[in-house]
């Protein structure tokens, strides 16, 4: 059977999430998505496969996310077809291999007509905590709630900010929303002094006993006095309760946090890139 393109549907969920798991850490974000959501146009996206003898080889998501799991070179050109010359994402993220192929394929292919980009995270160490970090844990460390909300949306603007290099409403008011939605969900935890989020770190994508730590701040007025660690370390032991296997990928400049996860017990097993619009 010649490779090939399909469209996924409703009853390719149990195939597509038996291709994912085969690379569990890596693809969490897009396995997370198809086994709460279906695939789900409306919900998650439009789904493809690219197959050799009847096997998926490779997983494009062409949605808010453009995601690519596995890596087939002769899937690229055929991804950069079937997502055309008018982006609708506001970022890609998968492998570093499949993300920077596509994204010079998408560069040759349509010739600056995805817009500009706001920056390339070429590298970006995915690395993965399977026991409880060894360091004392900061007592002050709670899972933060919608009382938290004032604080907790302007420690998250900053974060996104000093991370992208962008303000996250440049995409209109919906920031506020999933922000929202992050402390209803219990997704949040922080260190709150006089009503002041000066740490916090998030879990973002989960399945079944793992999920993926996101959004670690500390507030500038209090970096280099060692916070993060003992902060972080009281965060996973909380999250560890229900998630006993946690993962994260961090820009391969950030020495000082790579240094940071290192001390906390996480070990790299493989890589990431962004490309964020």
């Amino acid at each position: 059977m010649n490779p090939r393109l399909h469209a996924l549907g409703a009853a390719d969920r149990d195939s597509a999430l038996d291709f994912l798991a085969r690379s569990p850490v890596e693809n969490l974000f897009l396995s997370s998505k198809v086994d709460a959501y279906g695939i789900d146009r409306r919900r998650l996206g439009k789904l493809y496969a690219f197959e050799r003898d009847g096997q998926i080889a490779s997983i494009l998501l062409d949605g808010g996310t453009v995601f690519v799991a596995g890596f087939d070179p002769d899937a690229l050109p055929l991804f950069v077809n079937q997502l055309g010359p008018i982006r609708r994402c506001t970022s890609i993220l998968g492998p570093a291999i499949s993300v920077l192929g596509l994204f010079i394929r998408l560069a040759e292919r349509w010739r600056g007509a995805w817009g500009s980009i706001s920056n390339v995270r070429s590298r970006q160490p995915l690395m993965l905590l399977e026991a409880p970090p060894d360091p004392t844990p900061d007592p002050r460390v709670r899972r933060l709630t919608v009382d938290d909300y004032p604080s907790y949306l302007d420690a998250s603007v900053a974060m996104y900010t000093d991370e992208i290099g962008s303000s996250p409403f440049k995409y209109g008011p919906g920031y506020e929303r999933f922000v929202m939605q992050r402390l209803r969900a219990g997704e949040a935890y922080g260190i709150v002094e006089d009503g002041r989020v000066i740490f916090k770190a998030d879990l973002g994508p989960k399945l079944g006993g793992q999920a993926q730590l996101q959004g670690v701040w500390v507030s500038p007025d209090l970096r280099g006095q060692g916070i993060s660690v003992p902060a972080l370390s009281g965060m996973l032991r909380l999250a560890m309760e229900e998630f006993p296997t946690i993962s994260l990928y961090v820009n391969d400049f950030n020495t000082p946090a790579i240094k940071a996860y290192e001390k906390l017990g996480f070990v790299e097993v493989g890589a990431l890139a962004t490309v964020h619009y």
